[in-house]
């Protein structure tokens, strides 16, 4: 029986353009889970030191529950929140005070918020460039590897069990082997925290989406280091 977009079928469910088996329907269920798991993780993070924590779990569910199907969100979002917390906070702690120390450093030469360009820098220090080239590689060089290293290590951590040590220098490796992987991701982290400061309304969207997209770059190098499974072990994260 056709009633307008729907159909019935014999055994009683409904289909049609809005169904869960349809193309649309499987679209506003996605992006329905993206929306809640994100404001999970917004909500989660808002002590700033568990920001490691919810985005292990964050990557770790959009892979398995949204990519895959597998597992109930909200069971895989905090077992996977709670197993990661002390290592993922760690993490977080350490690359907070690596961005402190650049920016401590910033601060001892004059640097105020407003300077942060290229040529805010160049303009305060056009008479002194040793301090200009100084200042500029170091917060760059900071701010980057902050980012590339937060980009590798928290889906790793969603994915391994090891130390921080390990986790930490193989975000490095990755970071310098796999280059273009490396400045893809951080673009689409810097297009996603600057569409956040421009519309904070979606930064109950935009973290479930990075790690969505992300996820199909940085699985690739994961991949290559990822030993074979056992045959009675249900691997769900080799057929990504």
């Amino acid at each position: 029986m056709v009633t307008g977009a729907f159909v019935y079928t014999e055994t009683g469910k409904v289909g049609g353009l809005f169904s869960g088996e349809s193309g649309i329907g499987k679209f506003l269920h996605k992006t329905g889970v993206l929306v809640i798991l994100s404001v999970i993780w917004f909500f989660t993070s808002l002590p700033i030191i568990t920001l490691g924590a919810s985005t292990t779990a964050l990557y770790y569910t959009i892979v398995k529950c949204l990519r895959m199907d597998r597992g109930y969100m909200l069971k895989e979002y905090f077992k996977s929140w709670k197993q990661n917390f002390i290592k993922a906070t760690i993490i977080t702690v350490i690359l907070a005070a690596i961005l402190l120390l650049a920016w401590s450093y910033s601060s001892s030469l004059g640097l105020t918020i407003q300077d942060v360009t290229l040529n805010g820098i160049k303009s305060r220090y056009a008479d002194n460039t040793e301090n200009f080239m100084g200042l500029y590689i170091t917060v760059s060089a900071a701010i980057l590897f902050i980012g590339v290293i937060f980009c590798y290590i928290f889906p790793l951590l969603s994915r391994f069990d090891l130390n921080v040590f390990r986790l930490f220098a193989t975000s490095f490796v990755f970071a310098i082997r796999y280059i273009p992987y490396s400045l893809t991701m951080l673009v689409f982290l810097v297009l996603a925290g600057i569409l956040v400061l421009k519309m904070p309304m979606f930064i109950m969207f935009a973290p479930g989406l990075w790690c969505l997209i992300i996820s199909f770059i940085v699985e690739k190098p994961i991949k290559k280091i990822t030993p074979e499974p056992s045959p009675e072990e249900d691997a769900w994260w080799m057929r990504l």
